[in-house]
């Protein structure tokens, strides 16, 4: 017998199965390739080849075939290693072979879900982005050069801080920032653009083109002619408030104070006014709501917005009703023109603030028509208002005037560069429809909290003069408000008696 058939017949009689060996031949379903594995776990893997492995039933298990060709033969001194299928993977396949139906499907799953597979963020381009090197997880990919300008850092600019205690002088950005636009702030090149100044201290007014200049009034004499007058009435009322309260409401206000006022003959009017009496209890209720709200401010140390709109505002309305001719305006977002900003002899600008309030002029005072025939004539970036600003209630109604306000713990200096800068760039208006330097004084006033200040700004041929007057009154008790009421309808007075004579012959004269 030849060999192979005695070792054939040795294998039968072991219990060998004469079934015919399996197809050499690997199918294709399992030719899928392996996911790939951590070393650990191949570690894991090839420890557990090595240990028995438990029966999951109690069923005999199958037993793998071998084909003849492969099973060494006995006594072979050089057994033959096994031979590796012509297309079978490189690596290890799975110990448990998966049915080449679930292959499939697992195959074809696969492959749908890689045609549905959004690209990841960092591999789409952007074609206005800055083409810089990616890094690959296994090597480095370089990308193609940089064409355009990057990105400025946006987090490395600097905000400005605020504070609840920091007043508008005191912020990094002031309020004529807010909603500018650009063409305010950046000239073009061909307009010689010229840098902002930090303008927060009079001091900083000292080196403007036209100086400023501040001076306290000691006597009547250091007055301004044309408003000495009005000086010396406002003083006397600031002295003796003598018939600030109209005849027909002292009983009311003798019982508002609890009768403890002992000169109060001597604050009410002699004669009586041309006032009814119904005009006269609601100017004295809107008084009394003047007071409330200024003990509420001063008790919640409320900030400037609050005192503008309970106080404030509150007190020019009662100035303006009943007095044709006569409007009040909020210009705290107003801003000057840019060709009227003031400059100063380093060649900046200075800052274009605005006050918060103006009492204008307007009809029945004089035409408007006459207004706009004098604008005609002006260079066309101002041919659109009378005033330094282009908001639209004051284009054609000069202001008569300036109010800055504060709270009560605001910053007075800043508000008289506030005051001053906006003198500045009226008189440069005013400058170009009549002469330099402008021939009037123009009165303004400081209110900071309760407390009315009276001021003036004077245009010379070198500088520019802001004078502060006279405290004229306060919003704390009911005698003060009346103090302060007739103080500015003196104002008032002034500027339809002498203000609009001089507007009138002086500015909307024909040329």
């Amino acid at each position: 017998m030849a060999l192979p058939d005695a070792w054939l017949t040795a294998v039968l009689d072991a219990g060998g199965d004469i079934e015919p060996p399996p197809d050499p031949q690997i199918p294709t379903d399992y030719l899928q390739k392996p996911r790939r594995q951590h070393p650990a776990s191949e570690q894991t893997q090839l420890l557990s080849s090595h240990l028995p492995s438990l029966p999951t039933s109690f069923s005999r298990p199958k037993r793998s075939r071998t084909p003849l060709s492969e099973i060494n033969r006995p006594n072979d001194l050089h057994p033959r290693r096994r031979q590796r299928a012509p297309n079978a993977p490189t690596l290890v396949m799975s110990h448990t072979p998966r049915s080449p139906s679930k292959m499939s499907s697992r195959t074809a799953r696969k492959e749908r879900d890689t045609r549905n597979k959004a690209p990841r963020v960092e591999d789409v381009i952007d074609p206005n982005a800055t083409l810089r090197p990616v890094r690959a997880r296994n090597k480095l990919a370089l990308a193609l050069p940089a064409t355009t300008t990057p990105v400025p850092a946006l987090y490395e600019t600097s905000m400005p801080v605020l504070t609840p205690n920091a007043s508008k002088g005191e912020i990094g950005t002031d309020r004529e920032d807010m909603g500018r636009s650009s063409s305010t702030v950046i000239e073009s090149t061909a307009s010689k653009a010229r840098s902002r100044s930090l303008t927060k201290r009079m001091v900083d007014l000292r080196v403007a083109e036209k100086t400023v200049a501040s001076k306290t009034v000691k006597s009547p004499a250091d007055v301004p002619e044309d408003v000495r007058g009005l000086y010396k009435a406002i003083q006397s009322l600031t002295r003796v408030a003598r018939g600030v309260i109209p005849l027909g409401i002292e009983d009311e206000v003798r019982n508002d104070v609890g009768g403890d006022l002992d000169d109060l003959d001597l604050l009410v009017e002699m004669k009586p006014n041309d006032m009814t009496r119904e005009q006269l209890m609601d100017e004295f209720k809107a008084l009394k709501g003047v007071r409330d709200s200024t003990a509420f401010c001063n008790t919640k140390c409320v900030h400037e917005p609050t005192w503008n709109e309970r106080v404030h505002c509150r007190m020019l309305e009662q100035v303006v009703h009943n007095r044709p001719g006569f409007e009040y305006h909020n210009i705290t977002v107003a801003r000057v023109i840019k060709e009227l900003v003031p400059g100063n002899k380093y060649g900046e600008f200075l800052k274009n603030k605005m006050i918060d309030y103006a009492i204008t002029l307007g009809s029945p005072l004089f035409s408007e028509d006459q207004v706009i025939t004098r604008l005609a004539s002006s260079p066309r970036p101002l041919q659109r208002t009378i005033n330094p600003s282009d908001y639209s209630p004051l284009c054609h109604n000069p202001v008569a005037i300036g109010i800055e306000t504060k709270s009560s713990d605001g910053d007075k200096e800043s508000a008289r560069v506030q005051l001053s800068l906006w003198t500045m760039a009226y008189f440069n208006r005013l400058r170009m429809l009549t002469q330099d330097p402008v021939p009037i004084t123009l009165p303004l006033i400081l209110v900071s909290g309760e407390h009315w200040k009276l001021m003036f700004a004077r245009d010379l041929e070198h500088s520019i003069e802001i004078i502060d007057a006279v405290d004229f009154g306060d919003t704390g008790d009911i005698i003060g408000c009346y103090k302060v009421l007739a103080a500015l309808r003196l104002l008032c007075g002034w500027a339809e008696d002498t203000f609009l004579g001089w507007f009138s012959d002086t500015v909307l004269k024909p040329e």
